[in-house]
């Protein structure tokens, strides 16, 4: 019995005939548990690192760039004394550049061939690095004067220019004139204030010049035919802008009109406006064409803007300023000297008063001044396509 049990032990079966466990006789058994080698854990750790380190870097490379634009855009406008300082001096260049060339055509100013488009290379002014700086001088009198050009050369643009009939010229001309006038006397096919205080919202006839272009989607038939439905302007408003302007007031510069406003006058005064710049000497009109209406006309540049931007950063500083230029050869540094703000003969102070100002003499009138830019949509003179010159050329 005794031995049959001990056949059964060594044969791995219970005395009752089940299975026995074999338990391992040593470390080295066929049971093996997986364990990473340290290589294996140090190569892990050190893809993690790299991959923290990354996204470290990617989020403070973001912030400081985001860091940097926010510190340019407050220097500009909470700290913008040097930009600001260094804006109104390129303005003072601009206009003592003008005012340069300008006197020696004895204090005329015709175009910008005359020398004076580029201030910067004119003047040789060096600009610091990291800094863009563009100025912009433009003659703002190359347009009509829809504020003070007559009914009849307003009709004629209108039926002339933009295919206007008859009839509907009469009524755009007529209610445009009764808005601009002092008094509340409705023309023929105009409207005053009665008409507009049956609109919902209702207004008043304004009375006066158009402060802004825009101010035509208040006037009757003006708001129908420049403006859809909603408001917004229409593609014969855009021709218009191109052709007429509120600011100007004088007569047209021909050099600075383009091809439309030039065959308006054309047709009004009776002078051939293909021919006017056949000839010259200089790429600009020093004359008017025989025929020419001097009330209308002109060769002369009465008003300027000037736009001055400078950029540090991605945020530019912006000076726009409209001139009216009072130029002749009397007007030299020496007379200007002992008139200097602040400073006289007797060391006394100034105090700004207008006869002080008047006392300087300074060759420009400063009719606007802002920080931002201004200005109506801009028109290529007829010239540059009858003289086949380049728009960019700043001297000949």
């Amino acid at each position: 019995m005794r031995q049959n049990t001990n056949r059964r032990l060594k044969a791995g079966l219970l005395p009752n005939g089940r299975p026995a466990l074999s338990l391992p006789t040593s470390h080295h058994s066929k049971l093996t548990t997986h364990h990473s080698t340290p290589s294996a854990r140090r190569g892990s750790v050190l893809v993690a690192v790299l991959g923290i380190i990354l996204l470290l870097s990617y989020m403070i490379t973001r912030f400081m760039d985001e860091a940097v634009e926010d510190l340019e855009y407050r220097a500009i406008f909470n700290e913008p004394s040097d930009l600001r300082s260094f804006s109104y001096s390129m303005l003072e260049v601009a206009l003592a550049t003008v005012q340069e060339v300008a006197l020696i055509d004895d204090g005329k100013l015709y175009a910008g061939e005359q020398g004076w488009a580029d201030p910067i290379s004119y003047a040789g002014i060096n600009i610091p690095n990291g800094w863009e700086v563009q100025i912009e001088i433009r003659d703002e009198g190359g347009k009509l004067p829809l504020n003070t050009m007559s009914e009849e050369l307003l009709n004629r643009l209108l039926e002339e220019e933009l295919d206007f009939d008859y009839g509907t010229a009469r009524e755009l001309s007529s209610s445009l004139l009764d808005w601009i006038d002092a008094d509340d006397n409705r023309r023929l096919n105009g409207a005053e204030s009665d008409e507009y205080l049956g609109r919902d919202p209702a207004y008043r006839a304004a009375n006066a010049p158009l402060q802004t272009l825009d101010e035509l989607r208040l006037i009757n038939i003006w708001d129908e035919e420049f403006f859809d439905d909603e408001g917004n302007p229409n593609e014969l408003y855009t021709y218009l802008s191109g052709m007429v302007s509120v600011i100007n007031t004088g007569g047209v510069n021909l050099n600075a009109a383009p091809q439309a406003v030039l065959e308006t006058l054309a047709l009004q005064d009776g002078f051939q406006d293909d021919a006017i710049f056949d000839g010259l000497e200089e790429p600009y009109l020093k004359s008017l064409p025989a025929n020419a209406n001097t009330q209308t006309s002109s060769v002369e540049i009465g008003l300027l803007r000037v736009t001055i931007r400078v950029q540090r950063g991605d945020v530019p500083f912006i000076i726009t300023a409209l001139l009216e230029p009072n130029l002749s050869s009397d007007n030299t540094t020496s007379g200007a000297s002992s008139s200097t703000p602040g400073r006289s003969s007797k060391e006394a102070a100034k105090t700004g008063s207008i006869d002080e100002q008047e006392a300087i003499n300074y060759p420009f009138t400063v009719l606007q001044l802002s920080e931002y830019t201004q200005g109506e949509a801009t028109t290529a003179a007829a010239r540059y396509s009858t003289l086949d010159i380049a728009k960019e050329s700043a001297s000949f």
